[in-house]
This record gives structure tokens, C-alpha cells and sequence, in this order.
């Protein structure tokens, strides 16, 4: 039996989650468990939620700044403790990038111990966050101190005016935050002027491939709407390339920003998740012996 942690989105629930991932449960069948996780934070429904779910909704996180990311990640963390072990995770938009972050985070903290899933599936995921307001220091510091104008009415701005990793820092925060306010991921009450006060530890740190030299070494499916929102897809891309593409598969369907269901693109991403399964448990299989050969000799 492979057991399957699984992250909802935004202003969704585990019981949603657990309702939209029921044509890829069937189809994985009984060797697979899924455990669903409600988020810590109860708010207001979210994007794409009709009025056929019932609530209560929630979030993951209160915000994206690192303290809160690293509250959010803990409290994920303890869940892994008191109901692990998993052999894989799987997470749908927010739940993909929490998810991406803990896996990130974890081996940053513990580099020489085994990564607590053997295998990822994001979906649709959006931006990937920093607990560790440590990265990309110098890249926001610059720009506090010496580009402040180019973005004071974030999130707009003149990112061209800023220095190249600021400017990639930057433009994707924007991006980010700009459709997270249009779908309603973002609530209007929330502000997202993130560089007016001049603190660093305000500013969320997404992060970006071309700025980050970690990545997640683990087999990982990503899936990917063509009709998503750019904004959306291109935060999608991006975290799979905080991904070993070597150990990446990506599937693209013709549906939005969500769980894919036609039978179809069930079926292929099934297929998928059986790779990834079966790809973790030979590297797990093969370090397990390696390990074995490298015991002293008594």
C-alpha cells in the first residue's frame, strides 16, 4: 500500500480535495491511499469553488511572508510526524506549492537525511515560497537601498530599471501577486504592497529557478491546464524547474486551473504517479544498499 499525502488549494478543504482527486483514486485503485490534510487557517472560499461545496474552507498559510511560510511548513511537518510514514505527496495549486516548499525546505535544513516522500505530484501548482528570509538577501537589500523608486507602487513598478536578479525577483513577485488578486486567491482586504515599508522581512520570497540553486530530487509528475491563465502557467513551469529534470515528467491537459478529469488525462496521469512510485522505490531499493555496503566490517 503506498501512502499518499494529499494538499488541497486555497479557500478549498480536504474533503474538496478528496471529491476532485476521486476519478485519479479510482483509477490508481486500491494499492494507493490518500490522506487529506484541512488547512490551518480558516477563510473565505476560495477560486473555482462553486456553490456546490460546502464550507468551511481553508489556507495553508495567513500570508506569504517567510515567518509565515515557516509557520505553515511547521505545522506540516508535525502532521508528517504523527501520521507518516508516506511514500509520496500530491498537492493542487496552493497545496503544490506548499508541498514544492517543504521538500525544498526540508533538505536545506537536513541535507544528509532521506526526503520524507519518495515521490511529488504538483498540480497546477502556483509560486513557491521561502520560510528563510536569508534568500535572496542581498537581492531585496539592493533594491530597498538602491532601487527603492523602481518599486515603491508595487506591484506595479519599472522592473527594468532594477539590476537582473532583481528584476526577475521582482517581475515574478508581480506577476504572482497580480492574478493571485484577480482570482480571488488573494482577498481585496489583503495588501500586497509588499516594499512601502522598507522591511525586508515583509517581502515574500518566490522562488525562482534562475536564482536558486536548490532542487527537488525526488521523481515529480507536474500537470498543467493550457487553458490556465498565463500568470498561472508560467508559476506552474517555474516551479517545475526548482525540479531535477531528470526525474520530471510534465503533462499538459486542455482543461484550466484544475484537477484534470476527462478520462484521458486521468488515465495518462495515473500512469504517471505509477512511474514516479515505481521510480522512488528503486532509488529507495538501491540507497538502502548502498548503505548496506558501506557498514564497517566488525
Amino acid at each position: 500500500m503506498r501512502r499518499v499525502l494529499a494538499l488541497h488549494g486555497v479557500g478549498s478543504s480536504a474533503s474538496i480535495l478528496r471529491d476532485q482527486l476521486s476519478p485519479l483514486i479510482t483509477e490508481l485503485g486500491p494499492g494507493y491511499e490518500f490522506i487529506f490534510l484541512d488547512g490551518a487557517v480558516e477563510r473565505e472560499r476560495g477560486p473555482g469553488m462553486t456553490l456546490s461545496y460546502l464550507g468551511p474552507f481553508y489556507s495553508y498559510t495567513k500570508g506569504y511572508t517567510p515567518a509565515e511560510i515557516r509557520d505553515a511548513l511547521d505545522d506540516l511537518g508535525e502532521f508528517i510526524k504523527d501520521n507518516g510514514p508516506f511514500h509520496g505527496i500530491i498537492g493542487f495549486s496552493q497545496g503544490a506549492s506548499m508541498a514544492a516548499a517543504y521538500l525544498l525546505d526540508h533538505h536545506a535544513r537536513q541535507p544528509d537525511t532521506p526526503q520524507p516522500f519518495g515521490f511529488a505530484v504538483f498540480l497546477s501548482s502556483v509560486a513557491c515560497f521561502s520560510p528563510n528570509e536569508a534568500c535572496y538577501r542581498s537581492i531585496v537589500q539592493d533594491i530597498l537601498d538602491n532601487n527603492f523608486v523602481a518599486v515603491e507602487p508595487f506591484p506595479q513598478g519599472d522592473f527594468d530599471k532594477l539590476p537582473s536578479k532583481g528584476r526577475v525577483f521582482a517581475g515574478y513577485l508581480a506577476l504572482t501577486f497580480k492574478v493571485a488578486k484577480v482570482v480571488g486567491a488573494v482577498l481585496p482586504r489583503e495588501d500586497i504592497a509588499f516594499f512601502k515599508h522598507r522591511a525586508p522581512k515583509r517581502i515574500p520570497r518566490a522562488l525562482h529557478p534562475s536564482l536558486t540553486e536548490e532542487r527537488i530530487k525526488i521523481p515529480t509528475v507536474h500537470v498543467i491546464g493550457e487553458a490556465d491563465l498565463p500568470a498561472m502557467t508560467e508559476q506552474s513551469r517555474l516551479v517545475c524547474g526548482l525540479c531535477d529534470d531528470s526525474l520530471a515528467r510534465v503533462h499538459r491537459h486542455a482543461g484550466g486551473h484544475g484537477v484534470p478529469s476527462r478520462k484521458a488525462d486521468v488515465r495518462t496521469l495515473a500512469g504517471s504517479i505509477e512511474w514516479a512510485a515505481e521510480e522512488s522505490a528503486c532509488r529507495g531499493a538501491l540507497h538502502r544498499a548502498l548503505q548496506g555496503n558501506l557498514r564497517p566490517v566488525l
